[in-house]
């Protein structure tokens, strides 16, 4: 049978934005619960070693795996040399994430840093070890089995982390539940993806994966820079405590948002990879997954910006609703990001990551100067300075692309007309009923919502009639399964 692409990403793009929604909504029910017994300062104190880990991890994985999910021939030799090459990368970063704790706990003014780094820089050797059996899982588009070291990992970090807080642990609550969760991820992989080096790597396959990912590895590290280098000055300059809340209005959006973003470049790399060989095939599923990728990503970020006030007095005290506007930013930049996040696929599936890092290149000035300005005038300039920089890659990531395949402006702008027109209509329809509806914020919300849910799919249904009715033949065709299965049972 040949390989369909679009039923490829559908069937694949489900399982994982379950494993990852999955993954995400525990970890997001836990920091509902842990907020209450950790101070804000002490969750900007685990938002540093996060931002500081972020670099670390980044440099040590050297874009290894997406070498391997790439690879058309040696795939065996090609994750021996990815298992050697990511053990070493990472055990050298650790180590000097070890030997860096100390002095960069005194940039930060933060002596209680120092033996945090130290204890999180082990999750670089525990992810290395399982780096093989996880890009194989990505390769095989074995989504449905990812759920597994997922919903393990945000189980056991989830309970640690909150049976810790409770029990006064503070901040190591944080660090450890961390550790655990990478642990236990890492030991499920071995089981559902068993896999081992039956040979010595060879040098030529090494030096082709590292030449692979030096490249990515540079694009990667910049394009992490705007959302790392935030909570790093945010951490320096403004205090954990003011960190502590900037980081936890990332929570929600990064649930709904990058949760699916994550998920969509997981599946939409292997399956590019498999017909990039057809120029024309390739361009088609380009616009095509844009379009499907736009609606619901601006559907779900102006939702959470319309919404961010009853959804944050709902869930969160007092303590926290310095959040709110930050949210609402976040949740734009996190919804506009979509547009640079098909073509940074499309240039990784052909391999010209080199085209990736030059855009990057480009787009680093912007990253200084935008958080520079913003720094000043606290978090939620902050937040608005992420929201201008996630439109300044879109132009030279267009022309990068373009050297790869015939793109058109028109048919881009085309792809994403019907998510813009039907998240217009949504937020316009939920701010109108929250400007005159009084009562409880449980009540707000749940109204806002009903607002935004029922103008957005009356929009969708003009604007785009073959995907609505397309999402509607799946949700019955997955009803009746379900029903059919109840019934038989």
């Amino acid at each position: 049978m040949a390989f369909s692409p679009g039923k490829a990403t559908k069937k694949n793009l489900l399982w994982a934005y379950l494993s990852f929604a999955l993954t995400k909504g525990l970890n997001f029910v836990a920091v509902i619960i842990v907020t209450r017994y950790v101070a804000p300062a002490e969750f900007g104190l685990m938002a540093i070693c996060l931002a500081i880990m972020g670099y670390f991890d980044i440099i040590s994985r050297f874009g290894l795996g997406a070498a391997l999910i790439s690879a058309q021939e040696r795939q065996e030799e090609t994750a021996v040399a990815v298992f050697a090459c990511g053990l070493i990368s990472s055990g050298v970063m650790a180590f000097l994430m070890w030997q860096g704790a100390g002095p960069l706990a005194a940039i930060f003014d933060a002596p209680d840093l120092a033996p945090l780094l130290t204890a999180i820089a082990i999750t670089l050797i525990i992810r290395a070890s399982s780096m093989v059996h996880f890009s194989l899982l990505l390769r095989e588009l074995g989504f449905r089995k990812k759920i597994i070291p997922d919903v393990t990992q945000g189980v056991a970090k989830g309970l640690i982390s909150i049976a810790l807080a409770i029990a006064g642990y503070g901040v190591w609550a944080l660090i450890i539940g961390y550790v655990a969760g990478t642990i236990v991820a890492s030991i499920t992989l071995f089981i559902i993806r068993p896999w081992r080096p039956h040979s010595w790597p060879d040098l030529a396959t090494m030096k082709h994966v590292m030449r692979y990912g030096s490249y990515l590895i540079g694009a990667e590290t910049i394009s992490a820079t705007s959302r790392v280098l935030d909570n790093l000055l945010v951490g320096k300059f403004l205090g954990p405590a003011a960190l502590g809340i900037y980081a936890i209005s990332f929570r929600i959006p990064e649930l709904a948002i990058k949760t699916f973003t994550s998920v969509a470049g997981s599946v939409l790399h292997p399956v590019m990879s498999r017909i990039q060989v057809n120029a024309e095939d390739l361009a088609r599923f380009f616009y095509q997954a844009l379009s499907y990728c736009a609606l619901l990503v601006f559907g779900v970020g102006t939702a959470i910006a319309v919404l961010a006030g009853p959804m944050v007095h709902v869930l969160y005290t007092e303590d926290w609703y310095g959040m709110i506007e930050p949210m609402r930013l976040i949740a734009l930049s996190f919804s506009v990001s979509v547009i640079n996040l098909l073509p940074g696929v499309l240039l990784k599936t052909v391999g010209r990551t080199d085209l990736m890092f030059r855009v990057s290149l480009i787009n680093l000035p912007f990253i200084a100067l935008f958080l520079g300005v913003a720094l000043p005038f606290g978090i939620t300039a902050v937040a608005a300075a992420q929201l201008l920089l996630a439109f300044v890659p879109f132009w030279p990531t267009y022309v990068a692309t373009k050297r790869v395949i015939d793109l058109s402006l028109s048919k881009v702008f085309d792809a994403l007309r019907p998510a813009l027109v039907c998240a217009g209509t949504a937020s316009l329809a939920a701010v109108l009923v929250l400007h005159f509806l009084d009562g409880s914020e449980l009540m707000r919300l749940l109204a806002g919502m009903a607002a935004y849910s029922c103008a957005y799919l009356i929009a969708l249904r003009v604007q785009a009639p073959e995907t609505f009715t397309a999402g509607a033949r799946f949700l019955r065709h997955r009803l009746k399964l379900n029903f059919g299965k109840k019934v038989g049972t």
